[in-house]
């Protein structure tokens, strides 16, 4: 009988390279989706960070019967010997009293919250006002064991979609000491840059203690709010807002201390302004200056009312419509729809 050999065929060349061209149509068209859902995902993970926060305040609100305040204790705004500046200078961000309320009492407990958590007392040369004359460090933060404690990342003040430097390197006016570095974070307190103290006069200092209850931001240096001072209710007022850790002009804040400006995130200053004066290319990431509003998401960045929701804040809403928002008390409601 005749034998039936079976002869088994191999793929041609031509064939494989149809096959290799369908596998890379595939993964193109799969990998946009795949990014998208990752952003979806680390965007969602950073709206959450946001609310966890602003419920630890709501938090230290019950405990205390106040919210924390913005900062306490600066030493670089402007005062003279007598004057609106506090008289032991502390240097210490209100995000120290929140720990405990985000699940970080051993860091808490580590800390001297009488001591001094930056020693930035002077200003540079070419800037704004004196520094505050009217008070004292209460310690050195390179010796009172505060300062090596800086540099410590707390995962719930870091936005996945913002990969930027997450420690700040030693410098004259953004360290907490000359010998220390200090972690940055994505999230601060809605304060005005007017906070900042820097005035001509000497006594800018405690500008939220100075203002008027109507021309109030929920925090400020040394604030003691209520949630039930927020009169223009609090669903429709900013408490926490988003920053980058990217700063042209200035730096980012820190959760820890408050160093040269680092006062928080005022949104009366927009959202995603990434240009500066002396900056020749602005760079999306980047914010131009200090203490503005802003992320790497697409068109906006998230705030968290007083109510403790999470709202997605696009760019083009004006500056005037945000700053009115982020008043808790000048009697009218704005909407950022």
């Amino acid at each position: 009988m005749p034998t039936t050999r079976s002869r088994l065929r191999g793929f041609t060349l031509i064939e494989l390279l149809v096959v290799i061209a369908i596998i890379a149509i595939l993964i193109g068209l799969l990998l946009p989706a795949v990014q998208k859902v990752r952003a979806a995902a680390a965007r969602m993970k950073c709206a959450n960070n946001l609310k966890q926060l602003a419920l630890a305040c709501h938090g230290y609100e019950n405990a205390n019967g106040k919210l924390p305040p913005a900062g306490v204790g600066y030493g670089w705004c402007g005062s003279q010997p007598g004057g609106t500046g506090d008289t032991v200078i502390q240097n210490m961000s209100g995000w120290v009293l929140v720990l405990p309320y985000i699940e970080q009492n051993s860091l808490a407990a580590r800390l001297d919250t009488m001591g001094a958590f930056s020693n930035q007392v002077f200003i540079p040369s070419n800037c704004c006002s004196s520094g505050n004359l009217n008070g004292t460090l209460a310690s050195n933060p390179a010796t009172n064991g505060n300062g090596v404690l800086m540099s410590t990342v707390i995962t719930t003040f870091v936005c996945p979609t913002d990969n930027g430097n997450r420690v700040e390197p030693v410098s004259s006016f953004y360290s907490p000491s000359g010998s220390h570095t200090g972690a940055l974070v994505n999230y601060d307190f809605i304060t005005s840059q007017n906070d900042s103290g820097l005035t001509f006069t000497g006594n800018g200092c405690n500008y939220w203690k100075r203002t008027a209850a109507g021309g109030r931001y929920m925090f400020g240096e040394n604030s003691n709010a209520k949630i039930t001072d927020v009169t223009d209710g609090t669903s429709n007022t900013f408490m926490l807002g988003e920053s980058t850790v990217a700063v042209y002009n200035g730096e980012a804040n820190s959760w820890g201390y408050r160093a040269w400006v680092m006062t928080g995130v005022d949104p009366a200053a927009g959202i995603n302004d990434w240009t500066w004066s002396s900056l020749p290319v602005p760079v999306p990431g980047q914010l131009g200056s200090w203490g503005r509003a802003g992320s790497l998401h697409n068109a906006g960045c998230h705030f968290a009312m007083g109510d403790a929701s999470v709202r997605f804040v696009r760019e083009s809403v004006a500056s005037t419509t945000l700053r009115q928002v982020a008043l808790m008390a000048d009697g009218s409601v704005a909407t950022t729809d």
